[in-house]
C-alpha cells in the first residue's frame, strides 16, 4: 500500500517552492546554526566566476555573523563586469540565545542604477537650464546699459537665439516625459509613408537653407503599421532634423522605406560629418553631444536620440546606427506591422 506524503513533507515542499518563486534569495539557518535552505547562487551566481565568489564570501560573513547573534545590514558592490550591486540583511525568527535566523539576498543592480541615471539627469538638466537663462539674463543687463541701436539689435538677437534654444529643451524634456510615462495604444494604423512625407515637407524650408536636398524613396507594398502616431512623428522628425543639421552644404539626406520581414525598415541616411566609432554605443544616452560645440551651435539639445530609442522601444523595435567621420551617417529603423 502506497503511503501518502506527509503534512510536514508538503508544507516544506510548498514552502521550497514559494522560496525560489521570490525575487530576493534566501539562506535560511537552524537554531543549530546550520544551513537548511539557500538559493542565493542558484539565482545570483550565474553572472560569471568572480560574482559568485565574492557573493558567497559576503553571505558567509553575514551568516557567521548571524549565529554569533549579531544580525546586520551589508551593502555588496561588485565592479564586474558587469558591475552589479547587493543588499544582505540577517534577522532573527525567534527569539533566545540561538534563534534560526534567515539571510534575505536582494540584487539591487537596477535600482542602483535608476538612481544614478536620475540623479544625472537631474544635474545635466540643472546644467542645461542654467546656460541659457544665464545668458538671457547677462544679454538683457547689457541691454539696459545700451543706447547704440545696432548694439541692441544684436543682443535683442541673441536673446531671441537663446530663448529658441531654452523653448526646444523644455519641448524635447517634455516629449521624453510623455513617451516614457505615458500608455500608449497600438492599435491604431498608421501609414509611414504618409507620415515620413509629411516630416519631409515640415523639414524642407530648413534643408533649403543649408543647401541640402531632402529626397524621400519607397519600395514596399504595404506601408502600414500598428502604433502611436504622434510618438512616431517626434521619432522620425528628430532623425530627420539631426541629418539636416550635421550635413554640409550641397548634400543630400535620404529617407526610405522597404519592406521587412514581417515590418518595415526605414532608413535614414546622410552625407554630413559622421560619427566617431568611440560615440557610437553612447549616442542614445540622455544629453549625450559628440560635438557640444557643434550641437549648441545648431540647437541641439542631446535629447532627440534618446527619445528616438524610447519610441522605438515602445513599439518593439530595433534601432541600428552605422556611421563613418566624413562620411556620412546612417539610421536604420526596424518596425513590426503589430507592436502588441
Amino acid at each position: 500500500m502506497r503511503s501518502e506524503p506527509s503534512l510536514e513533507a508538503g508544507t516544506t515542499e510548498i514552502w521550497r517552492l514559494a522560496a525560489a518563486s521570490l525575487s530576493v534569495a534566501i539562506v535560511l539557518v537552524d537554531g543549530m546554526g546550520r544551513t537548511v535552505y539557500a538559493d542565493y547562487l542558484e539565482k545570483f551566481g550565474q553572472k560569471g566566476f568572480a560574482q559568485r565568489v565574492l557573493l558567497d564570501r559576503a553571505v558567509s560573513g553575514i551568516r557567521r555573523d548571524g549565529k554569533a547573534g549579531l544580525f546586520r545590514q551589508q551593502a555588496l558592490e561588485i565592479f564586474g563586469p558587469p558591475r552589479s550591486y547587493f543588499q544582505l540583511e540577517s534577522k532573527p525568527l525567534g527569539e533566545g540565545e540561538n534563534p534560526p535566523f534567515v539571510v534575505v539576498i536582494e540584487d539591487v543592480t537596477t535600482r542602483r542604477q535608476l538612481e544614478e541615471i536620475r540623479r544625472d539627469f537631474v544635474a545635466n538638466v540643472s546644467h542645461e537650464l542654467k546656460t541659457p537663462v544665464g545668458a538671457i539674463v547677462l544679454l538683457a543687463d547689457a541691454m539696459s546699459q545700451e543706447t547704440e541701436p545696432d548694439t541692441l539689435l544684436r543682443l535683442a538677437n541673441r536673446i531671441l537665439s537663446e530663448g529658441d534654444r531654452l523653448a526646444h529643451l523644455v519641448s524635447d524634456l517634455l516629449d521624453l516625459s510623455k513617451i516614457e510615462e505615458t500608455s500608449i495604444d497600438l492599435s491604431r494604423k498608421v501609414n509611414l509613408l504618409e507620415l515620413v512625407a509629411e516630416i519631409i515637407e515640415r523639414s524642407t524650408p530648413s534643408a533649403n537653407e543649408k543647401q541640402i536636398s531632402l529626397e524621400l524613396s519607397a519600395r514596399l507594398d504595404d506601408p502600414e503599421i500598428e502604433g502611436e502616431r504622434w510618438q512616431l512623428s517626434s521619432a522620425f522628425s528628430n532623425l530627420v532634423d539631426n541629418a539636416v543639421k550635421y550635413s554640409e552644404p550641397g548634400t543630400s539626406v535620404t529617407v526610405s522605406l522597404e519592406g521587412a520581414a514581417d515590418g518595415v525598415a526605414v532608413k535614414v541616411m546622410d552625407h554630413g560629418i559622421g560619427i566617431p566609432a568611440r560615440d557610437l554605443h553612447r549616442i542614445f544616452e540622455r544629453f549625450y553631444r559628440v560635438d557640444a560645440d557643434r550641437a549648441r551651435t545648431t540647437g541641439g539639445t542631446g535629447l532627440g536620440l534618446s527619445i528616438v530609442r524610447h519610441v522605438i522601444d515602445n513599439h518593439h523595435g530595433e534601432i541600428a546606427v552605422s556611421s563613418t567621420e566624413g562620411v556620412g551617417t546612417t539610421f536604420t529603423i526596424t518596425l513590426p506591422r503589430s507592436a502588441r
